[in-house]
């Protein structure tokens, strides 16, 4: 099962590359150089989220990070106090869960549902009920606007679909969905990173966003001083 998962997640990376350097020549100004995207593309795997990553001229990390073995399971078969924390840190009703397997043998619950406001709702938390990341669907008015300029400023022209608040250890990110990607900026605008989209979960899904969190299986660029 696990092999057939590999296989298919590095054939699916591939599919993409294409998609991913369409749009990074459009909205950034062809910043990606030849060399930069032939080793991304050849440093595909799978693995623990280790980013390989360099920079050009000090301004620009490209990484690529590649999480651990992700499935749909039903919400009964996630551990109690793993639950439990997730209602208790969100107020939400959840009706999908998935379960990310770490190379190290550790698992991390992945929920989603809808809070009291009927926005939806992510949360990442480890089987003993650690909350490690939680992501909320927000307004857009809710954004910074240092954050909506740092957006505005990678996708000029792209149709925004979502906007998201994502807490973790204490920081804030804003997240951006649009059609085949999504921006996640830090609340300061300096930081921006770059993800398809990819769902295990039901191709009808309501707005497209995606689905990766933790340790992504997902090609990521992080853009420094953006």
């Amino acid at each position: 099962m696990l092999e057939r998962l590999a296989i298919q997640e590095i054939t699916n990376n591939k599919k993409q590359m294409k998609k991913l350097m369409s749009f990074c020549k459009t909205n950034s100004r062809a910043f990606l150089t030849a060399t930069g995207i032939a080793m991304l593309a050849s440093s595909v795997c799978l693995g623990d989220a280790r980013a390989q990553s360099f920079t050009n001229s000090g301004s620009v990390l490209i990484a690529q990070n590649l999480g651990g073995i992700v499935r749909k399971i039903p919400l009964e078969e996630v551990a109690l106090p793993a639950m439990s924390s997730a209602k208790t840190a969100t107020n939400a009703a959840f009706n999908q869960a998935r379960i990310e397997l770490k190379s190290d043998g550790s698992l991390i619950y992945i929920l989603r549902g809808k809070n009291q406001q009927g926005f939806e709702v992510e949360v990442q938390v480890t089987s003993s009920g650690t909350i490690i990341q939680v992501d909320e669907q927000i307004e857009a008015s809710g954004v910074p606007e240092i954050a909506v300029r740092a957006f505005k400023r990678w996708a000029p022209n792209d149709q925004l679909i979502s906007t998201w608040r994502s807490t973790r250890l204490g920081e804030f990110y804003y997240q951006f969905v649009i059609r085949d990607f999504w921006l996640e900026i830090a609340a300061d605008g300096n930081k921006v990173m770059i993800y398809r989209k990819k769902s295990i979960f039901s191709k009808n899904e309501a707005e497209g966003r995606r689905q990766e969190a933790g340790g992504r299986r997902v090609l990521r660029l992080n853009f420094l001083n953006a």
